[in-house]
């Protein structure tokens, strides 16, 4: 029998799970808003430094995840972080050597066409592309790499699919300013715990969207940025890369679906709406931060977007010139 059908109803009924959201939204305070989505279904862990440290799922068993703090950092070199963007599918892969390799939510399609293409970590933010694109996140689970998601992706991850057919090892992390199971943190307080720290940089608390910020500690939680390709690049960064190439960072609906996606078919977005606000001014400040870190950030869509004053664009033929020269070339 199928594991999630094993599963009791209550996990995966929209009806019900979405009146229970009601029901959490309007008896808690609107500082807990953030966590409606997760009760009364996780309950999580955490360490003698109230970082977290897992998950606990009521009614269904998830797969085991591995803390933040115990995962080995040591990418040292250059890192690649494979996004959606259309611009992705000009790259031929075929041609590029490439180093460590992040890829966010759809990007594991790209190995219906590059079989060889291999990713060593992965980030999954959106629950909903988990409920709505069951097939490519079958592919990342049975995958020999390492994945980061939310608290609520987990608990999809959980309900929706096999723990048998769960491959790639499995850490949650969580945003700094509305922690898991915790209030969100008013901006006056963020200023306070913040003011100097060196690990989680604040930019502006008082930002009318989310919080600005970066953190150098990811176990200490990440600052949002509008899109997965901010969580990521923190992770990168986090894990050691010292120079970051950025596939497909197009940032805008107007350059059409996404690679894998078809006109009929693509998800919605708020790429256009939040860009200008949140999603630019974070961007640009965190690029300051990783230059004077020592931190190389090179964005491979030459029509991003993102300004060339923000990270520096290349064309992706400058991978062809990575190839150690004591390789062969192709005949």
């Amino acid at each position: 029998m199928p594991h999630f059908a094993l599963v009791p109803r209550l996990l995966r009924s929209r009806p019900l799970t979405k009146g229970l959201r009601y029901f959490y939204r309007y008896t808690r305070p609107r500082a807990h808003r953030h966590n409606e989505a997760l009760w009364p279904f996780v309950r999580v862990r955490r360490d003698a430094r109230d970082q977290l440290a897992g998950c606990d799922l009521h009614g269904v068993r998830g797969p085991a995840t591995i803390p933040l703090g115990q995962l080995p950092r040591g990418i040292g070199g250059d890192a690649h972080l494979i996004l959606s963007g259309p611009s992705v599918g000009l790259i031929d892969y075929a041609q590029c050597r490439l180093g460590a390799v992040m890829g966010v939510n759809g990007s594991i399609a790209l190995r219906r066409k590059h079989a060889t293409l291999r990713f060593d970590y992965y980030a999954m933010l959106d629950a909903g592309f988990v409920k709505r694109r069951r097939d490519l996140v079958a592919e990342v689970l049975a995958q020999d790499l390492l994945l980061f998601v939310t608290p609520e992706v987990y608990r999809w991850i959980a309900v929706l699919f096999d723990n048998r057919t769960v491959r790639c090892r499995i850490a949650v992390f969580e945003e700094v300013h509305q922690r898991a199971m915790q209030p969100r943190v008013r901006p006056d307080q963020l200023e306070a715990q913040l003011g100097a720290d060196p690990e989680l940089v604040l930019f502006d608390a008082r930002h009318p969207m989310h919080a600005h910020g970066f953190s150098l500690n990811a176990a200490r939680g990440l600052f949002g940025g509008g899109t997965v390709a901010y969580t990521s690049l923190q992770l990168l960064a986090w894990l050691g890369a010292k120079t970051i190439y950025l596939h497909g960072l197009d940032l805008t609906a107007a350059a059409g679906p996404r690679f894998y996606e078809s006109a009929d078919s693509q998800l919605p977005t708020a790429l256009d709406r939040q860009f200008s606000g949140h999603i630019e001014p974070a961007f640009r400040q965190a690029s300051r931060l990783l230059k004077a870190r020592g931190i190389k950030v090179y964005n491979l869509s030459l029509a991003s977007r993102l300004g060339d004053d923000v990270f520096q664009k290349r064309h992706w033929s400058c991978l062809l010139e990575a190839f150690p020269q004591s390789l062969p070339r192709a005949k």
